[in-house]
């Protein structure tokens, strides 16, 4: 039996899903009489393997395409999709820039990033279909995004299920986890003083948490390190990273008392080292840190914080005052049921890393305000 869509609620929006592989006429003209554009939640290995990053992402996370033919019915749409989440397109029979925006989820779902793509992936996935889904957000009759309590309302009326993003990272954190804790061990350190190393392996590889002290008790100094080889090893001017580990190494010794995530697989804002160097070129010549992230064929950040919300499970942290300047840190870890407060963590910028701060704060929301910059 063809199972109807279902809406996904968070916050102050909602989305109407539907599993990709199936989706039918019905179901696309029910979408679009109700919410705004058609989207298609798929993993980064799914983009890749479609060839679909051959198209430039569009904003933050979105790959405008469409399809070449006389028409925009919600049968062709559908038989669209169909096809592509089946690989059953080719390249030749697609239009960029088009009106269906293809958006990357976190194949492992909510556990690793708190959003709609990821919620719907893995409702689609609970349904026993490939994790490719259909969606788009809930609007009301006069135009505006739909709240929960409308979104509440709709479902009902419509008799459609209805899930929280909350609910659905609690219910498969009862049966599911996605980091094992393998080892610890004692860690002296030549600046920082002595810590313990945990060792954890999770689906994005090998991870370490340094603590120091007793961190199931109380507020909790956290960093949430992104792995960054030039800045952390070799000391590179041309970003802020290096200095930002060894600031918070040195706040958690002298508190006595923090956690801070060293979290490989995140090199690059999650493009690797390869593509990232390759971006560095793209910055000589004179795009910022987003527009070359863009021209390689990648969104501006591919990270999430789901694994890293496990392992402070797993630690026992409850209360966080997290060392950031990322706002997108400080969302996610909260939806995993954190109170979290923000400390800043600004470094004094410098000739070359300069272009490269300001476009973390205008283009990518970051909260770097100490200097002018």
């Amino acid at each position: 039996m063809q199972p109807k869509p279902c809406v996904v609620v968070d916050k102050n929006k909602a989305v109407v899903s539907h599993p990709a592989e199936i989706v039918t006429s019905k179901e696309i003209a029910f979408m679009m009489k109700n919410c705004d554009e058609l989207r298609v939640a798929l993993p980064w290995e799914t983009i890749s393997q479609l060839g679909l990053n051959k198209f430039k992402f569009f904003g933050e996370n979105s790959i405008p395409i469409d399809f070449k033919t006389n028409g925009s019915s919600a049968e062709e749409k559908a038989e669209f999709i169909r096809n592509l989440v089946k690989n059953k397109v080719s390249r030749e029979e697609i239009i960029y820039p088009g009106r269906i925006f293809i958006e990357v989820a976190k194949k492992e779902g909510v556990l690793d990033k708190p959003a709609f793509a990821e919620a719907c992936l893995d409702i689609a996935r609970m349904d026993g279909y490939i994790p490719a889904s259909v969606f788009s957000y809930l609007m009301t009759p006069d135009g505006k995004l739909a709240n929960e309590k409308y979104a509440r309302k709709f479902a009902e009326e419509h008799g459609l299920r209805l899930f929280s993003i909350q609910e659905l990272i609690f219910t498969r954190l009862k049966n599911e986890k996605l980091v094992e804790r393998v080892v610890t061990a004692t860690l002296p350190t030549k600046f920082y003083g002595t810590f313990k190393a945990v060792g954890y392996k999770t689906p994005i590889g090998e991870i370490v948490a340094l603590v120091k002290g007793n961190v199931t008790e109380g507020e909790v100094m956290v960093r949430i390190h992104s792995e960054c080889l030039t800045g952390d090893v070799f000391h590179s001017l041309r970003c802020d990273c290096g200095d930002q580990l060894e600031n918070a190494l040195k706040r958690i010794d002298s508190a006595g008392k923090g956690v801070l995530i060293y979290m490989r697989g995140h090199e690059g804002r999650g493009i690797g080292l390869i593509n990232k160097l390759m971006a560095y070129k793209l910055q000589e010549e004179g795009k910022d840190t987003v527009e070359a992230n863009l021209e390689l064929g990648f969104p501006p950040d591919m990270r999430s914080y789901g694994i890293s919300a496990q392992i402070l499970m797993d630690l026992g942290v409850k209360k966080i005052l997290l060392m950031t300047n990322n706002p997108l840190k400080i969302e996610e870890l909260r939806k995993y049921g954190f109170e979290v407060k923000r400390m800043e963590i600004e470094v004094e910028p410098c000739r070359e890393n300069l272009d490269y701060l300001k476009a973390k704060k205008e283009k990518m929301g970051h909260m770097i305000c100490r200097v002018n910059i």
